[in-house]
């Protein structure tokens, strides 16, 4: 009993197949991993602007609160003193504050990424707006 058919219908990819495909995945992996660390820094840089509009959107609700009250807006420190007992300073589990808040700003931490803010001072024509230096 002859075996000849078993060697001839053998099928696979040849060195040189596996080799370029190889390549192939090595470059596409150079291109796409600093691309996804890259993305991971914007993440957090976008996290921090929520941050802060969060924190405008706050002091404005605020701040018309305190125009329409009966005892109605006396001045900065009285809309700190009323963001700081409503705890609308707190943006959640992943925020904290490394400085501040205050009247000028403070530093404001992102799951460890921190950014420094300004905070102008709320008048009797406009709330306070925080933003980045």
């Amino acid at each position: 009993m002859k075996q000849q058919g078993l060697l001839v219908s053998r099928e696979g990819y040849t060195l040189l197949e596996v080799i370029a495909a190889l390549v192939i995945f090595g470059v596409l992996a150079a291109l796409v991993v600093p691309r996804i660390i890259q993305l991971d820094s914007n993440t957090m840089q976008k996290a921090i602007d929520v941050g802060i509009s969060e924190l405008n959107g706050r002091e404005s609700l605020t701040w018309a609160d305190l125009k329409i009250s009966p005892s109605g807006y006396a001045d900065d420190a009285g809309l700190i003193t009323r963001m700081n007992a409503d705890n609308n300073y707190l943006l959640g589990d992943k925020y904290t504050w490394d400085a501040g808040p205050n009247s000028s700003g403070g530093a404001l931490n992102f799951d460890g990424q921190a950014q420094a803010l300004n905070r102008t001072a709320s008048t009797t024509d406009q709330p306070a707006l925080w933003s980045k230096p």
